[in-house]
Formats: structure tokens, C-alpha cells, sequence
């Protein structure tokens, strides 16, 4: 192939096969689970970083195969994606990559990662692990005649009656988007030298531990009592109308909580 555009590469076709010969049985599968007109992208995860993981031997030959377990089919699909994370060792379990990542990231810096710089927890990758599943089997079959019976409707899509079309389905019904008790997380914003003893710590205000996304981070420098520590847990028995109880319950100079 030549561009008639002066300046632009001549590429060998037939040399590029040859040289890539090894992951072109990888090539359908490694396409739809990183992002096609079907199924979502993964932010920072491109065909690029796809190819060099495929040839490091990461596999994806059971994704588009009609006969395949799903549960194998996810599996293989999430060692994959930890790969292209560069997370190698082994885990079926997309959320558990996302923490390590998570983890990595603030280890790092002290500001908070972008939620969308981290991989889908593992019940969303699932629905989009279907959905590469049931595009790449079709385009496995599209010369054939005989397209595969497998329901979309079983693949990450929902029939949306009204407009007669499909819509992608984020997670199975029944399924919560979060824990409950993180949807009920309160963040607090303290910063000073002795953070979270006063009112003004939202946390301690709600009698709530503090934990690693408040802006005092939940550790040793925090002073909120209600923190499940080894601490706190010597304390449990103290009345909460005791002087000790009063005494850590003292207002300080605190910052206001988010």
C-alpha cells in the first residue's frame, strides 16, 4: 500500500502479516475488547498497548467463540486487560486490579487518581466482555452465511422497546453501582497537625470512621475516635458521656469538611 500523498510511509502488507503472523488469530478479539462501534473503550488502554500484550503471549481465543464458557471467556479477558495495566499477577477479578491501580496512583501523589483513569470494577467489565464476545463471534461468522444464536439481549444489551433498539447494559439488574455503605460515605477535609477532634470534622460530626478518601487520609495522624483502629477498639467500652469520651470530642481549629 502506497499513499499518493507526498511523504507519507509505503507499507509492506504482505511483510506485515508475516512479521505479526502470530497474534493475527488474536487480532478480532483484541479489537472489540479494547474498544469498537459496539463495545466501550478503556481509558489509556489502545490497539497499540493491545498488540505488545498479545505478543507477550496473553490470549484471547475463546472471546467470539459461540461454543465458549462465558466464565473462561471473562477470565481470559480480564488477564488480559491486567496485563495491559501491567498488573501480571494472576486474578479473575477486574475490581481487585482497579484497587491495586488505585493504590498505585495515590501511593504516588497525594491528590485523588480520576475515577476514569482506573479500570471498570469487575461486574461492568463483564457486560462489556459480553458484548466483544457477541460482536466478534458474528465477525467470525460474517463469511459464512450462518451467524451465531447467541441473543444479544443475554450479551450486555437491553431491548429498549419504545425506540425498537439495543442499549448497552452497564450491569446485570439487582446489581449495586456501589456498596451501600460507600454510597453513604461521608469525606471529611481536614488538614491541620491534629485533624478530625472537633464538630467540624464531617465524619466525627456523623460519628462515622474516617477512611483513605478523606483529606486526612484515616491513619495515625487522625484523631477521630470513631476510626476502627486497635485504638479505637480499646476505647469501645468508654461511655460516650464519660470525661475521657468529652476530652477527645473537644473543638479544635479543623477545617471544614467537604
Amino acid at each position: 500500500m502506497q499513499s499518493p500523498i507526498m511523504g507519507r510511509s509505503c507499507i509492506d502488507v504482505k511483510e506485515t502479516a508475516r512479521k505479526h503472523s502470530a497474534i493475527v488469530p488474536e487480532l478480532l478479539a483484541l479489537h472489540a475488547l479494547t474498544g469498537c462501534d459496539s463495545v466501550a473503550a478503556t481509558y489509556g488502554i489502545g490497539k497499540t498497548k493491545a498488540i505488545a500484550v498479545a505478543r507477550k503471549g496473553y490470549t484471547l481465543d475463546q472471546l467470539g467463540k459461540p461454543l465458549a464458557n462465558i466464565v473462561e471467556v471473562t477470565e481470559q479477558a480480564t488477564a488480559f486487560m491486567g496485563a495491559c495495566y501491567d498488573i501480571t499477577t494472576p486474578t479473575s477479578s477486574m475490581t481487585k486490579i482497579r484497587q491495586k491501580l488505585w493504590a498505585q496512583k495515590t501511593g504516588k501523589s497525594t491528590a485523588a487518581p480520576k475515577l476514569y483513569s482506573l479500570p471498570p470494577t469487575t461486574e461492568a467489565f463483564e457486560q462489556n466482555v459480553r458484548r466483544a464476545h457477541h460482536q466478534v463471534a458474528h465477525w467470525y461468522s460474517a463469511l459464512s452465511g450462518d451467524p451465531p444464536t447467541l441473543a444479544a439481549v443475554e450479551h450486555g444489551w437491553e431491548a429498549d422497546d419504545t425506540n425498537k433498539c439495543l442499549i448497552p447494559r452497564n450491569m446485570e439488574d439487582g446489581v449495586s453501582y456501589a456498596p451501600e455503605h460507600i454510597l453513604k460515605l461521608v469525606r471529611c477535609g481536614c488538614t491541620s497537625e491534629r485533624a478530625c477532634r472537633g464538630g467540624k470534622c464531617g465524619c466525627m460530626g456523623r460519628q462515622l470512621p474516617c477512611t483513605m478518601f478523606c483529606t486526612c487520609g484515616g491513619g495515625t495522624a487522625c484523631s477521630n475516635p470513631f476510626n476502627i483502629t486497635e485504638s479505637a477498639t480499646d476505647h469501645a467500652d468508654i461511655p460516650d458521656d464519660s470525661d475521657e469520651a468529652n476530652d477527645r470530642a473537644m473543638d479544635v481549629d479543623d477545617e471544614d469538611d467537604e
